[in-house]
């Protein structure tokens, strides 16, 4: 009796020890262990569970000797798959997921488009790609060239004449006060011209320099009449 129970004992201390992480709060059922990209997957065995994820973080689950099937199935998955949170087939979906793949695993990458790569593809999507449109870049239109304003006429003001009216020597003459003497029946003889004005007339007594004589005196003197007109004939 005494020679089972130390083989019993010797058989448990032979027995390597397995060590199970305790699965945190918030984990999909079914958890079997976190990848190192944060997701998490319920794949049964520890080899090959966490493959295009960064590889396995933390293990929850004892594991198992790998099926064949499985061993086949993890080989063919590509090595590159983006982060995706996967969960037990049938098991409640994590906070956040956005959508759902056809092995019946969660994802939470953000956008559909590669979402369930090594997943068998996208079975249903919960939430719109959220990446962000390209920004539309609107070029502000010319803003249109101001008309030009004509330019203001200007009329040119009239120049004020600076020289005084031109007056006629004639009137120039008639304003000129007579020289005392004359009278009807003499004629004025201009010494600068030799020229006689008759009584009456325009340079009658008014140019600068003359006298008063009978009109037969002045025709003695060689004077003749202004524009020929002798004043008798008047």
């Amino acid at each position: 009796m005494k020679a089972i129970l130390q083989g019993l004992v010797a058989g448990i201390l032979l027995t390597p020890c397995i060590l199970i992480a305790q699965v945190p709060a918030g984990a999909p059922a079914g958890t079997t262990g976190k990848c190192k990209d944060g997701t998490y997957t319920s794949t049964p065995t520890k080899q090959g569970a966490c493959r295009g994820h960064k590889g396995i973080d933390t293990w929850y689950a004892a594991a198992t000797a790998t099926p064949k099937a499985s061993a086949a199935a993890s080989s063919a998955a590509p090595s590159s798959t983006p982060k995706a949170a996967t969960a037990a087939s049938g098991g409640a979906m994590p906070a956040g997921a956005t959508g759902k793949c056809k092995d019946g695993s969660y994802t939470t990458a953000p956008k559909k488009q590669g979402a369930c790569r090594g997943h068998q593809g996208v079975d249903t999507w919960f939430a719109a790609d959220s990446a962000p449109a390209a920004a539309k870049t609107s070029t502000p239109a010319p803003a249109p060239a101001a008309a030009a304003s004509p330019a203001p006429v200007t009329t040119p003001s009239p120049v004020a004449s600076t020289s005084a009216p031109k007056t006629s020597t004639r009137s120039s003459a008639s304003s000129k006060t007579a020289a005392p003497g004359g009278g009807p029946g003499l004629v004025w003889v201009n010494s600068s011209t030799n020229v006689y004005h008759c009584y009456g007339t325009q340079f009658y007594g008014t140019t600068k320099a003359g006298k008063y004589m009978t009109e037969a005196d002045a025709k003695s003197a060689g004077a003749r009449p202004d524009r020929n007109k002798p004043c008798s004939a008047k």
